[in-house]
């Protein structure tokens, strides 16, 4: 038996989701419509089908059915970098990011997961960014005073 071609109850639904680097908002326009459509190839090469695919100015969100032999790793991975291969060549501005992906992803596994479900346990796993920019200059509870630097513990005995 040939578990690629095997029937749709014996595959199992992975939900991804993954960013570009930096969290570019580069995902627009024909830039999305063609990841659209890498992905969509991918699939067919991989043996896993694509359910549901949005893709947000700086979020990918993948539901793929696959057969228990395929690995989620493998499947997202694979999709990875061949999309980022391509798009780098096909549109020049994305080579302005060191790496169109990064490292990061999530992967659940269900039928009835929600896309916003997914995509909240994303942003919950995603570091803080720090704002652009100097971080603002703390003042002590001494500088806020006012009164300078001259009172120190020994000058009151002097």
């Amino acid at each position: 038996m040939d578990i690629h071609n095997s029937s749709p109850e014996g595959r199992i639904t992975y939900h991804f989701v993954w960013g570009p680097m930096r969290a570019k908002s580069c995902l627009t326009g024909e830039v999305a419509r063609r990841l659209e459509a890498l992905i969509a190839e991918k699939a067919h090469e991989q043996a896993f089908q694509p359910v549901t695919l949005v893709v947000l100015p700086d979020r990918v969100y993948l539901a793929a059915a696959a057969p228990p032999t395929l690995a989620p790793h493998s499947i997202v991975c694979q999709v990875k970098a061949y999309t980022s291969r391509v798009l780098r060549d096909e549109f020049p501005e994305l080579m302005r990011i060191p790496s169109l992906w990064t490292r990061a992803y999530l992967v659940m596994a269900g039928e009835q997961l929600d896309p916003e479900e997914v995509f909240r346990r994303f942003e919950a796993t995603q570091p803080q960014r720090r704002p652009r920019g100097r971080p603002p200059k703390v003042r002590t509870a001494f500088e806020s005073c006012g009164e300078g630097g001259n009172d120190t513990p020994g000058d009151a005995e002097a």
